[in-house]
């Protein structure tokens, strides 16, 4: 009986049961697509703001006057460069995209002050056989020595470059800034001298560099020619990493302030198991003793910040439609009450009670929202994908999560947009309907 009171009444009010059911699959397209997208808008907004630069800054520990044995520090103030490889042995190994060694110089080209900054830009590094990597927190496995390769190509894809790049084995390759190239009259394929302290290193102008940024007015060559200029063997003065984290607030609310030295073992545990910027530094000093590893504040906050106001840009869009669906039902619901006033007091009359009138409507609205959900999630699922595809150049994947959440939240947004015209329906009373008023 029940079901053919609910066909019933959607076949003689189909126009407006479709407009239910279209704007619940408007609200559940929207909430289909944030679930779906929720698990990747993060990781890719961070990996599209990682092009801009590092976010980790890694430098010796200036206050220590002797670096303990099998440390990362080459000597006073400065990284050796050799024992960066163990950047890809910390428990967040895979989320370090990249890194870079800077070693500055100030030195002298055509009777002009330069800085002169030695770096890798594209180096490949091998770990020795048996390399122990951290696979979990509180072990360790050992792993196959795989080579990678790592430099400010992999750090900063953003710097246009007229002409190439200097390659790894290039001893006199130099990418000179286009402010400075314009103000020594430099081109690709020019030839300079700089010199300090009494050496001398004749180069020559791979590319031209613009960034507009300091980097313009700087002269960039391999960090072993910037080592002889500045007269040291090995090491450099600091390190860049381009790592993705996770914003701090995706942490649980008692641990975002809570200082490391402060938590439980099971919440340092969680602290340091979650890739945040604060905790991939930890791990990168812990791999190389004697260094200080801390975040790049402007970058990495303005990261967090943004893919925390994007998520909650989508949320809220998604909020909007979903309110905007509840008030679609509502409006319908509210229209099938009043049409059906002398129904329900005919069912109340042959002993139906408040609970069975609202039983039926709302049986209703749970209907309206399962047939506005399954088309909503397919056309999410397209809307995901499109997005995934136009801004963040990768596939979405669907997931059962998004799936259930979609349906659920489907359900209960027309249950409540059915909530106040089911009230008003239980409270009719059926003596007043039959007579007509």
């Amino acid at each position: 009986m029940l079901v053919r009171i609910l066909a019933e009444a959607f076949r003689r009010r189909k126009r407006r049961v479709f407009v239910a059911v279209f704007s619940v699959a408007v609200g559940a397209a929207l909430a289909a697509a944030l679930f779906t997208l929720s698990a990747h808008v993060s990781e890719r907004i961070t990996q599209e703001l990682r092009s801009y630069g590092a976010n980790i800054l890694v430098s010796a520990e200036t206050a220590r006057t002797q670096a303990p044995a099998g440390a990362g520090v080459a000597g006073a103030g400065l990284v050796d460069e050799n024992e960066l490889y163990k950047l890809k042995t910390i428990f967040w190994r895979n989320n370090i995209l990249g890194f870079a060694p800077y070693l500055s110089v100030m030195a002298e080209a055509q009777d002009q002050p330069v800085l002169v900054a030695g770096t890798w830009f594209e180096h490949r590094l091998t770990p020795p056989p048996g390399t122990r990597v951290r696979s979990s927190y509180d072990g360790a496995t050992v792993a196959d020595a795989d080579s990678f390769a790592t430099g400010m190509k992999d750090i900063a894809p953003w710097w246009e470059v007229e002409g190439s790049w200097v390659s790894d084995d290039d001893a006199q390759g130099a990418m000179v800034g286009a402010a400075l190239a314009e103000k020594l009259g430099l081109r690709p394929g020019s030839t300079l001298t700089v010199s300090h302290g009494g050496t001398r290193e004749n180069l020559r102008v791979a590319g031209i560099l613009s960034t507009e940024g300091l980097e313009e007015n700087q002269i960039f060559v391999n960090l072993p020619v910037a080592q002889r200029l500045a007269g040291v063997p090995k090491g450099a003065s600091q390190v860049l990493v381009s790592a993705l984290t996770t914003p701090k607030d995706k942490l649980a609310p008692n641990l975002r302030d809570k200082r490391p030295d402060q938590m439980t073992p099971k919440e340092y545990e969680i602290w340091y198991c979650t890739p945040l910027v604060d905790s991939i530094s930890l791990q990168i000093a812990e791999a190389l003793p004697g260094t200080q590893a801390g975040a790049v504040r402007q970058i990495s906050e303005a990261e967090g910040a943004f893919a925390s106001k994007m998520e909650l840009l989508l949320a809220l869009v998604t909020g909007v439609a979903l309110v905007a669906s509840g008030l679609a039902v509502m409006t319908t619901m509210t229209t099938s009450v009043l049409e059906r006033r002398t129904e329900i007091g005919l069912m109340k009359a042959v002993g139906a009670n408040d609970l069975h009138v609202a039983a039926i409507f709302l049986l209703e609205a749970a209907v309206v929202g399962v047939l506005g959900a399954i088309p909503g999630y397919l056309a999410g699922l397209q809307l995901a994908g499109l997005v995934g595809r136009l801004v963040f150049s990768s596939p979405v994947s669907p997931n059962l999560t998004g799936a259930v959440a979609t349906l659920l939240l489907s359900v209960a947004v027309a249950l409540a947009g059915a909530s106040f015209p089911v009230r008003s329906a239980v409270r009719l009373r059926p003596v007043m309907l039959l007579r007509g008023a």
